[in-house]
């Protein structure tokens, strides 16, 4: 019997890639690379001060998310684990280090470290050496921010009626970027207009008084003077002064400031009668105390004459009868008085019960600032 053997070979297919068949045979082989090595990254951190809001997103390269950060923190900041981001008001002033970490879907983990700068809050200096305490003319918020206070972001301004911001004038407006007094003032009444613009940096707030005056009084109005101080010809120039934020409050007296209003010969003769009314507007405390007696009041009235034209002489008075709310304890204030006044030989003409005829017309305003500002 023949044996017959069976010999199988083997042959190595080649495969290659080529451009020179019709498809389906041109084929190529491709290669892929994996996700690459998980970084994270502080990124260009912004600059940080206390009591303003802050941003910022951490950077990642390589891994294959989804991610998981961790990372501890200055106070008053937060971190989301799930998107990267820093975010909060820090409170501490200084360098701060903070270690952070990332973790991908793998496992994987990518850590760094990271410094941020704290600056001081944002804060203004308001010179206190002249009275009166308030910008004027081309003066801005904008030129009193203390260096190196702040994250440094742009500043917004803006007058916020309400108590203790006192009154802006008819015709006249702050600008929102620049901090300047847009416009002129519309109303005729003679005096000067004291009140509070406010600056907002990334949440954070100063507030600094501002003072816009119409120096021209109406036709025909009685001719107004007033003394502060024993300084005469203040009629224009606000009452400043500064307060102890932890104290009660108690200012004026019969005399100073004094107030002179004179008739136009509405009184001629040896009769005259007048009255008077005033308006506070902005005031941030009670106007009234718990008995019912007013806090802002108009003090020793009087009637004289010059040996040609009646004048009636005032003083007035500012009382608390505690301090002042929290929100004004670190910041300035202001209180505005409007100031009507009548003369007349006719009695009814200035019965203030009978609508009477004021022929004179004052805006007066109190600027206080806490001691130390």
């Amino acid at each position: 019997m023949r044996a017959y053997g069976l010999i199988l070979t083997s042959a190595v297919l080649v495969a290659s890639c080529t451009d020179d068949l019709e498809a389906p045979y041109n084929y190529q082989l491709g290669t892929t690379t994996g996700p690459g090595v998980l970084e994270v990254g502080c990124g260009e951190l912004p600059q940080a001060a206390v009591g303003a809001e802050f941003s910022h997103m951490l950077e990642v390269t390589g891994g294959e998310g989804p991610f998981t950060f961790a990372a501890t923190l200055p106070d008053g900041l937060v971190l989301d684990a799930a998107n990267g981001t820093i975010s909060g008001t820090p409170t501490t002033v200084g360098p701060a280090m903070f270690d952070l970490t990332v973790t991908d879907t793998n496992g994987d983990v990518g850590m760094a470290s990271c410094s941020l700068e704290v600056n001081e809050r944002i804060s203004i200096q308001l010179d206190l050496e002249a009275a009166p305490y308030c910008l004027t003319g081309t003066d801005t918020l904008l030129a009193h921010v203390v260096e190196g206070t702040g994250d440094g972001s742009p500043i917004t301004c803006d007058h916020t009626n309400g108590s203790g911001n006192g009154k802006i004038p008819a015709g006249v407006s702050i600008g929102e970027e620049t901090c300047a007094v847009v416009g002129t003032v519309t109303d005729t009444r003679l005096g000067t207009w004291a009140f509070v613009v406010r600056g907002t940096q990334s949440g954070a707030e100063v507030f600094i008084p501002y003072c816009v005056t119409n120096d021209t009084p109406a036709p025909d109005t009685y001719p107004i003077a007033i003394d502060i101080g024993g300084m005469p010809n203040q009629t224009l120039v606000p009452w400043s002064n500064t307060f102890n934020p932890d104290a009660t409050i108690m200012l004026g007296a019969v005399g100073d400031p004094g107030f002179t209003v004179t008739d136009n010969g509405d009184c001629p003769g040896n009769s005259c009668s007048f009255s008077f009314q005033f308006f506070i507007n902005a005031s941030p405390f009670a106007l009234t105390d718990a008995g019912g007696a007013d806090k802002a009041v108009i003090v020793g009235a009087a009637l004289g004459n010059d040996g040609t034209n009646d004048n009636l002489t005032h003083g007035v008075r500012l009382s608390t009868n505690a301090p002042v709310d929290d929100e004004f304890k670190t910041r300035a204030w202001v209180v505005n008085l409007d100031l009507d006044y009548c003369f007349s030989q006719d009695s009814d003409t200035c019965d203030t019960a009978l609508d009477p005829e004021f022929n004179g017309f004052l805006e007066f305003s109190v600027i206080m600032v806490p001691d130390g500002v």
